[in-house]
């Protein structure tokens, strides 16, 4: 363990916040589920019960709490910044990077505040996560889990040992989670609708490569991805926790670039500007100052949240969701369907795709582009969803993807979250042409003649009819 987090964790302050974060109380154990850390070198450490927190701080780890907690449903909404071409600079130009995405964070915490809800707001390596909860005793939670539905194969993975301590998710929680995440959707649909028009960069659901600007790909992501995986694989950066992220070998950065970028530590933003926030998280001594004088306890909303359902349940994506939930078959078929036949009317690209699915069927602007095609020619949302699933079902050595992944979930979510932006309006399809695609890095059969602009145009004629 280095002197920086050897400093910072024998710390008091620093340890209350983070127990605090974890639902720890008057003596009385930690209500999350689990914790994962990590060195920044490797993959996340197997879970943990929260009670092994102080052998995470004596390793000098990045630490994560799960999202599954013993009391609450806990809602993350996550801002981030990515560069595709250059993701070291959202650590380099911290000042820059956090002012890039101040639109959308001020768009979030206005749409939050009008319905009383005051997030945790959590300052990362190069984003917010915008923190909350409701009680699992409340009207509001049993509401989400009549709303919410799981494939039979979540649902058969939900009902095996998923915690150190034995737990399993239970079904109503399951549901909830479900749901939970077609609000989540809802609320970034709002959020990205209001900050549009004050960002100069794209605003993004979930990491989906644009063209290249000066600095690069990037984007500004209302990542939507953690409710696309099965509920007790997420977890979430503990406030005060140091940021080893920019360590990874992906980045492939040099012992002198990461010397001047870390130390790097997860702290709550409070009433701070941008700029001092992320000069604060980059600070040891502003750090220890924060830690004695903030609060991590996860704020919880369950009558608010009730009224925002209401609003959701109301709203054209809240009902365009029920139907899509309501076509999706109860279970697969016992046998996935062939996918290595051409799809009638499709250009070259999107059957490049489903003969190649690992891992270009993984990536969101993959899918994406999936849907818009397969929707442009008449296939119902359902259809698409049972298309990719199939894929995902088939022999392309997927290693151990499927292992914590769920394929008919995430063949599911990311169906409803792009067909849903096409039904609403909120995708104006204005990439949806050759150019873009190539400059995204997704155009693999050159010289294919086809003309992807044709589509777009099928696609806006049928929403102005």
């Amino acid at each position: 363990m280095t002197s920086v987090a050897a400093g910072h964790y024998q710390q008091t302050a620093v340890r209350q916040r983070m127990a605090e974060f974890l639902g720890r109380s008057s003596g009385r154990r930690a209500t999350a589920a689990y914790l994962v850390g990590a060195d920044g070198r490797g993959e996340f450490t197997a879970p943990a019960p929260a009670r092994a927190l102080s052998g995470f701080l004596e390793g000098g780890l990045d630490i994560e709490r799960s999202l599954w907690d013993r009391n609450l449903l806990l809602f993350d909404l996550d801002i981030e910044y990515q560069n595709f071409d250059a993701p070291a600079l959202a650590w380099a130009e911290p000042e820059r990077v956090f002012a890039l995405q101040e639109p959308v964070l001020a768009a979030a915490l206005r749409f939050l505040r009008e319905r009383l809800i005051a997030p945790l707001t959590l300052v990362s390596g190069r984003g917010y996560h915008l923190v909350w909860a409701i009680a699992r005793a409340s009207v509001a939670f049993r509401r989400l889990t009549e709303l919410g539905t799981v494939p039979a194969s979540l649902a058969e993975r939900y009902a095996a040992v998923r915690s150190p301590d034995g737990d399993r998710v239970d079904p109503a929680l399951g549901r909830a989670f479900a749901a939970q995440g077609r609000l989540v959707e809802y609320l970034a649909h709002r959020i990205r609708q209001a900050a549009m028009a004050h960002c100069t960069l794209p605003v993004q659901l979930t990491a989906i490569e644009v063209g290249r600007g000066a600095a690069g790909r990037e984007i500004i992501s209302l990542d939507l991805s953690e409710y696309g995986d099965p509920f007790h694989t997420r977890h979430i950066r503990i406030p005060f926790s140091l940021y080893l992220k920019p360590r990874e070998p992906r980045w492939r950065l040099e012992e002198t670039q990461l010397r001047r970028l870390l130390p790097i530590v997860a702290i709550p933003r409070g009433a701070m500007e941008a700029a001092a926030a992320t000069a604060a998280a980059r600070s040891p001594a502003r750090v220890a100052a924060l830690a004695e004088s903030s609060s991590t306890r996860i704020p919880v909303f369950s009558r608010a949240m009730n009224r925002l359902i209401d609003e959701y349940e109301g709203s054209p994506l809240g009902q365009w969701h029920q139907a899509f939930a309501q076509r999706l078959p109860a279970a697969p078929p016992a046998a996935p369907s062939p996918v290595a036949d051409p799809i009638p009317g499709a250009p070259p690209c999107l059957d490049w795709l489903f003969a190649h699915p690992n891992d270009w069927l993984l990536k969101p602007a993959a899918l994406q582009h999936v849907v818009r095609v397969l929707t442009a020619l008449a296939w119902p949302p359902e259809a698409i969803a049972r298309r990719i699933h199939a894929a995902y079902r088939q022999d392309h050595a997927w290693g151990r993807t499927w292992v914590a992944m769920d394929p008919a979930w995430r063949a599911e979510f990311y169906t409803r979250l792009f067909a849903g932006m096409i039904a609403t309006g909120a995708d104006t399809l204005v990439d949806l042409n050759c150019v873009s695609h190539q400059e995204k890095g997704y155009c693999r059969v050159p010289d294919c003649r086809s003309n992807l602009a044709e589509l777009r145009d099928r696609l806006q004629a049928r929403r102005t009819v």
